[in-house]
């Protein structure tokens, strides 16, 4: 490649998490203690930007922000984790997303999420000519407007898009990805809405859920789950990886952190096997401390596979 780095565009979520760190969730009585309190960066799209800067590719971010101390306060930190900001607009009087998260003793996180206000997603706001200079686009659809017109032009300047599906509210948009990522709830949900028949048999499960979330033949397919790992289908089959265990502090964010890795390993050439390797273990690293605190960089991620047997990272049958 001509550039010094691959770019890779993330088009989405970018928030506020304010974080409370308990012993029991839910609480055993009327009031639970805190043993912490954060402030952090959050947000699908952003946290993915994060990871893919952190791997070493060049990362932008195109989201929307609060004209306020919570959108000032996230723009500042992003640009310190190496993020391209150029992308971020700032509606007049519009307020930060913001989200609570609970995370208890064991690292399991729920979150409670306030969407903001005036964060209109107007694709006239950015410069949509500028998709067709990226290696790779990856998007979590949270503003599907924005979302829809950066993958048509994507799909027409023939760059890679990569879709983070959470759930299935914009599953039309994902349809056309050339790698679409879904959460298990989505995968689940997709099932449902479909045959209605879910297999009890794991592999049988995930055979039918990709099948029903694929909007193309060629499309690969991976269903992220949680301490399971992911399974995908590059078009050669079902294909298993565990996750990476580490001592979990925090599981916020190791799914967006997935998919940041992910299309950062795309952006630099690497095949489907290699992208889903190193997505898994920059996701497992991630669980190691709050927040960004503890994202791997490519190399880290690299030298952790080599660690790994290749009895360990070779895909196995999901049962």
């Amino acid at each position: 490649m001509s550039r010094e780095a691959p770019r890779v565009l993330c088009v989405g979520l970018s928030c506020l998490d304010l974080v409370w760190r308990v012993e029991h969730f839910p609480p055993r009585e009327s009031r639970e203690e805190a043993s912490v309190h954060e402030r952090h960066g959050g947000g699908p799209a952003a946290t993915a930007a994060v990871a893919a800067s952190r791997y070493g590719v060049e990362a932008h971010l195109w989201a929307i922000h609060g004209e306020d101390e919570a959108g000032a306060a996230l723009l500042r930190e992003l640009e310190d984790a190496g993020v391209h900001t150029e992308g971020i607009v700032t509606p007049a009087g519009a307020r930060t997303f913001t989200s609570a998260v609970i995370v208890d003793a064991s690292g399991e996180r729920w979150i409670f999420p306030y969407r903001g206000e005036g964060l209109d997603d107007d694709p006239a706001r950015w410069l949509l000519e500028r998709v067709a200079g990226f290696d790779v686009v990856l998007t979590d659809l949270r503003h599907p407007h924005l979302a829809a017109a950066v993958l048509e032009k994507a799909r027409a300047a023939g760059v890679p898009t990569l879709v983070d599906l959470g759930n299935l509210r914009h599953v039309e948009l994902a349809r056309s990805a050339d790698v679409l990522i879904a959460a298990e709830e989505a995968a689940q949900a997709a099932l449902e809405a479909g045959t209605g028949e879910v297999p009890e048999d794991p592999t049988a499960w995930a055979e039918a859920a990709i099948a029903a979330l694929r909007g193309f033949d060629e499309q690969l397919v991976a269903i992220t789950l949680g301490e399971e790992g992911v399974v995908y289908d590059a078009g050669d089959g079902l294909r298993h990886l565990p996750s990476l265990p580490v001592d979990v502090v925090d599981t916020t964010g190791a799914g967006d952190v997935f998919h940041g890795v992910w299309a950062a390993a795309l952006a630099s050439g690497e095949r489907p096997d290699a992208c889903a390797q190193q997505a898994t273990v920059g996701a497992a690293l991630a669980c190691r401390g709050p927040g960004r605190t503890t994202l791997a960089s490519g190399d880290e991620i690299r030298r952790m596979l080599q660690q790994r047997s290749a009895r360990e990272m070779d895909d196995r049958a999901w049962a």
